[in-house]
């Protein structure tokens, strides 16, 4: 709409001024005429007019020649003294100046002795000029209009092919088509990196339903297990009167299914906690934290009989102390599960490079190459390292790295198989407290 009204616009500017130059070219050629009449008239005493026009004047300065130009001259007393041959001359000599009238351009000016002069010229072929311009200037108006909305339609059809691209994918994920990705042309546009960045996002987002699902089924995996020895038990014990030793084994099997049902659940509620929680701003001593955590662990050290060892340098962080104090003691705790009889745990806090690490190794069983990238996953568990009978749910590691990348740091994982492991947690020090 704006392209046609710009187009009309001009169309119309240009025809307008055609017409008024023209019109003026008109005028100044009668203007002239009207000189060179009025340069032949010779009054008289009487008031009358004799004109003297060269020869061949009439023909060529007035009639078909000239483009049917025509002339009249009145004498002072306004009577008619001359005029070119079938001239539409008015009945009155008219007022001096420039005027149109009935298709015609005049000019009237006074000539010697206060005669008048009238110089004529019929703007038909005038008019036929500035139609005929003006049609010229609408057909290229129309031709430009025609080409600018084709080119403008092709140009927004490729500047906007992404959108379509971004809502038809969108459409196929909103239906449950979780795989549908944006096809992206090898172009630099900002719709192109637009869509590179969605289909990047998209593919975070099939990661984490993946990753949940997977999470459901692992945990409904987990419950599984135990629920299952607990309604065996309570039907076997149920199916017929059993002796005291035998209600006591199954009261004893039904204690330690609930007891694991009740740490995958404390467990999953950790991470749910971790998953959502922020961390506090207090300054923690990662070396108190590993205290708290070796005298709450010693009892299962003991019982496991594994020796404790312990080399504790101040290292202050920003954090929150409870989250620490988790998971510091899970890996302690993996430490002396997955040892061997009379092993050993140490654990080492101390700073470096502007770190504060907490380094956990011990003599056990260690974990395969093939397992290290992860152990860190949620219920998984290496074939040896991490099983069922050493009580394990596989959430203790997930819960380790969760809490140390919300604090801003790392978790990293050296082991040789058969010969036992080290776990580092690195946080970014903070000055001591005075």
């Amino acid at each position: 709409i704006v392209l046609t009204v710009l187009i009309v616009l001009y169309a119309g500017i240009v025809t307008y001024a055609y017409w008024r130059t023209t019109v003026a070219v008109v005028d100044a050629t009668l203007e002239r005429m009207a000189e060179t009449i009025a340069s032949v008239i010779a009054p008289d005493i009487s008031g009358a007019v004799d004109i003297n026009f060269p020869q061949d004047f009439r023909d060529r300065a007035a009639g078909p020649a000239a483009g049917g130009t025509y002339y009249a001259v009145w004498d002072a007393r306004g009577q008619l003294v001359d005029a070119s041959a079938g001239a539409p001359v008015p009945p009155v000599s008219p007022p001096v100046g420039t005027s149109s009238r009935d298709g015609l351009r005049e000019v009237s000016r006074l000539g010697p002795g206060n005669s008048r002069i009238l110089v004529g010229r019929p703007l038909g072929p005038t008019y036929a000029a500035v139609r005929s311009l003006g049609l010229r200037v609408a057909v290229a108006g129309a031709l430009v209009l025609v080409l600018s909305l084709a080119g403008g339609w092709f140009l927004a059809g490729r500047a906007l092919d992404p959108v379509d691209r971004i809502s038809r994918t969108a459409g196929a994920m909103v239906t449950g088509d979780l795989a549908a990705r944006i096809p992206v042309a090898d172009t630099d546009s900002e719709l192109e990196q637009l869509a590179r960045a969605l289909n990047g996002a998209f593919d975070r987002l099939q990661g984490a339903l993946d990753r949940q699902r997977q999470f459901t089924a692992d945990a409904s995996h987990e419950f599984r297990t135990p629920l299952t020895v607990l309604r065996t038990e309570f039907e076997w014990a149920l199916r017929r009167p059993r002796s005291e030793d035998e209600y006591r084994a199954t009261i004893v099997k039904a204690h330690k299914a609930v007891h694991r049902l009740t740490d995958i659940a404390e467990r999953l509620l950790t991470l749910a906690r971790t998953d959502q929680s922020t961390t506090s701003a207090g300054v923690v001593d990662l070396s108190v934290v590993a205290v708290e955590a070796i005298d709450m662990l010693r009892p299962l050290a003991n019982e496991r009989q594994v020796t404790l060892e312990a080399a504790l340098e101040p290292a202050p962080v920003h954090g929150d102390k409870s989250t620490l104090a988790e998971a510091v003691a899970n890996l302690v705790s993996n430490a002396i599960r997955y040892n061997r009889t009379a092993g050993r745990v140490s654990i080492t806090t101390r700073v470096q490079g502007g770190e504060a690490q907490v380094v956990v190794s011990d003599t056990g069983v260690g974990i395969s190459a093939r397992d290290l990238p992860r152990i860190y996953d949620r219920f998984y568990r290496a074939d040896e390292a991490r099983n069922r009978d050493a009580g394990g749910a596989g959430l203790g590691l997930a819960i380790v790295k969760e809490v140390v990348e919300r604090h801003g740091g790392r978790v990293g994982c050296t082991s040789d198989p058969g010969a036992g492991s080290e776990f580092t947690i690195s946080l970014a020090a903070a000055a001591p407290t005075t």
